[in-house]
Formats: structure tokens, C-alpha cells, sequence
């Protein structure tokens, strides 16, 4: 069993899923704002520029720091059936989704923001596009870390973080498999956090590093927005600012969960890999409503429909999908054995 945060295993799955609720809203309002920027409906004035950088500091991180953290006690449980898993619940999905958005998006190719060609169908499979950058890294990241750690159980962190540093230290271009070696760091700091699981549930719980951790995250943050991008120092306050603001989320979620605040957020942390996969689609489908057929050009009208329809409508084409045999296998591997009761959880090791 993965090691728990608290005495109930209930309420440390509940703290994960509240964590991730509000990374995958925070993901989805990105892409939404970054969308109706690049179609002109927003200018890239005050709000758009300091609400994207706030987002992208960390949000995404914080979703490698919540699979690391579960990674070392599911794999080495059973490592084959570990890799099969990712295999199933990462990997099968990225294909399927990432073929049907370029499909859609090359038969509307006239109405999206982006053109894109029709070879995009073979690509697409090799190269992550747009969202699904992240589930091809989650999944190459469990692979490299698998390796590792078959090799050595002891040392198979150590190797990892070296190779980081390798990546890192020598700007080596990777291709599609960059975000893999970038976003490597983040999957290990959760690794570190469950290593030395007493000292971080003292973490989470403690108000006092709390607020210290707020204010160390806002000063970060603001010589973040401050500083050029694309250099050492960039990359450094990036990794800093990320850690920081995971963080938080973190800490806050462990307080909603105990007192019982927003737990809808819970909900959405369950199915956030759903949510994902599809709401690039439905918010490029609001987006294309909203302003070439009713033309409704209010800012706060399509962010708000854009995120909101964002996470209902795949929560709903989720939930018909899976309880019918012949859509199921949109997001569930298609082979699996009857008795086999995995279910497409993202970031969650089982």
C-alpha cells in the first residue's frame, strides 16, 4: 500500500484527488485564455500576461510531484505489473485522444486557430500535441524511473536525479521527449516527499509553514515575472516557484478535505485524466460557438463557458462513454481481463 498521509486511507486519497481538482481547473483555464488569446478575442494586455505566468508556474508540476510521490511503493509492489499498467492507462489513452482531437481539428481545420495537415494523424503519435505533451511525459517519466529502479532499488533515485542534472546541465535537444527530461526533477521531488513521509505530512500540516511558505512563494513569484526568460536563472526560479506553489495547493487541499470545504474539487481530482483528455476539444468548440456563430466577443463570457463547459461536458462524455461497451474503450484499455477493476485514475499508482 502506498504510504499514507494520515491514519485513514480515505482521507489521503481525498487530499490527493482535492490536489489535483484544482490543478486540472487551473489547466483547463489556462488553455482556455491561451486559446482566445491566440484568436484575438483577449489582448495580450496586464491579465492575460500575469494570469498565464501565475498558472503555468505550477500547476502542471504539481501534477509530476502527486505521481512521484505515490510511484516507489506501487512499483516496487510489482514492477511487470506496474509498467502494464502505464501501458493501459496512459500510454492507450494518449493514442486514442491524441487521433481524435487532430482528427477533428483536420476536418475543421477552417474554424481552429491553428492549421493543421492532414500527416498530423501519423505525427501526433510520435509527437505530443498540444495537452497530451503532458500524458506522453508521465509516461516516459514512469518508464525511465521503472528502469531505474529495476536496476537498483537503492540507488535507482540518485541515478535519476543525476540524470536530470545531465539533462540540464548540457541543454541536450531531446525532441519530443524534452518535457520527459525536464519535468523529470518534479516527479522526483515527490519521490523525495514520500521518502521522508513524516517530515512532509509535518509540512502539510503545520499553519505556521504555511504562511511561510505563502510568503516564500510570492517572493519567488514576483522575481519570476520579473526576470528574462529562457535562462539559467529562469529555470532555476521556475523550478523554485513550482515546488513552492505545489506546494500550497497541497497544504490547502489537506485543510478543504478536513474541513469539508468545496469537496467537489475531490470529484474532479477523481476523473482530472479524463477531464484532460478531452477539454481542448469542448473549449476550442465554445470558443468557435461563441465567436464566429453568435458572436459574443466578451472576454469574461468565453473564459467563463470556455472552463466551465471545459470540465462539465468531458465529465459527462466520460461518464455515458464508460457504461457503454461500445464507447468504453475511449478511455479504458479494451483488453482487459472482466475481473480487472482499473480504471483510468490519472496520476494515481495502482
Amino acid at each position: 500500500m502506498p504510504i499514507s498521509l494520515s491514519n485513514h486511507s480515505d482521507q489521503r486519497l481525498s487530499w490527493v484527488d482535492y490536489s489535483k481538482g484544482i490543478g486540472i481547473v487551473l489547466a483547463v483555464y489556462g488553455h482556455v485564455i491561451r486559446g482566445l488569446k491566440e484568436a484575438g478575442a483577449i489582448d495580450d494586455g496586464t491579465f492575460f500576461r500575469y494570469s498565464d505566468t501565475f498558472v503555468y508556474s505550477f500547476h502542471m508540476p504539481l501534477f509530476f510531484i502527486l505521481s512521484g510521490y505515490f510511484f516507489y511503493d506501487s512499483f516496487i509492489k510489482d514492477p511487470a505489473k506496474f509498467t502494464i499498467n502505464k501501458f493501459k492507462t496512459l500510454l492507450y489513452p494518449f493514442v486514442i485522444w491524441s487521433l481524435l482531437q487532430t482528427l477533428v481539428e483536420v476536418l475543421l481545420n477552417k474554424f481552429t486557430n491553428t492549421k493543421i495537415p492532414p500527416e498530423a494523424l501519423i505525427t501526433c503519435i510520435f509527437i505530443p500535441r498540444d495537452q497530451f505533451w503532458f500524458v506522453y511525459a508521465l509516461f516516459f517519466i514512469f518508464i525511465l524511473n521503472a528502469l531505474f529502479f529495476r536496476i537498483t532499488k537503492k540507488f535507482g533515485l540518485y541515478i535519476s536525479i543525476a540524470t536530470w542534472f545531465i539533462y540540464w546541465g548540457f541543454h541536450y535537444n531531446l525532441g519530443p521527449f524534452n518535457q520527459t527530461f525536464q519535468y523529470l526533477i518534479f516527479f522526483n521531488i515527490g519521490i523525495i516527499f514520500s521518502r521522508f513521509n513524516k517530515q512532509f505530512f509535518v509540512l502539510l500540516k503545520s499553519n505556521k509553514l504555511l504562511l511561510l511558505n505563502i510568503f516564500l512563494f510570492t517572493l519567488f513569484e514576483y522575481l519570476y515575472f520579473s526576470i528574462t526568460k529562457n535562462t539559467r536563472s529562469f529555470h532555476f526560479l521556475f523550478i523554485t516557484v513550482a515546488v513552492l506553489g505545489s506546494l500550497i495547493i497541497m497544504q490547502l487541499s489537506e485543510r478543504a478535505v478536513l474541513n469539508k470545504i468545496l469537496i467537489f474539487f475531490i470529484f474532479l481530482g477523481k476523473e482530472s485524466l479524463a477531464i484532460y483528455l478531452v477539454h481542448i476539444l469542448v473549449a476550442s468548440g465554445t470558443r468557435v460557438i461563441l465567436l464566429k456563430i453568435l458572436h459574443i466577443y466578451s472576454p469574461v463570457v468565453n473564459i467563463l463557458a470556455g472552463t466551465i463547459l471545459g470540465i462539465v461536458i468531458p465529465l459527462i462524455i466520460y461518464s455515458f462513454a464508460v457504461k457503454r461497451t461500445y464507447l468504453s474503450w475511449l478511455f479504458k484499455f479494451p483488453f482487459n481481463k472482466k475481473n480487472d477493476k482499473n480504471k483510468i485514475r490519472d496520476y494515481q499508482i495502482t
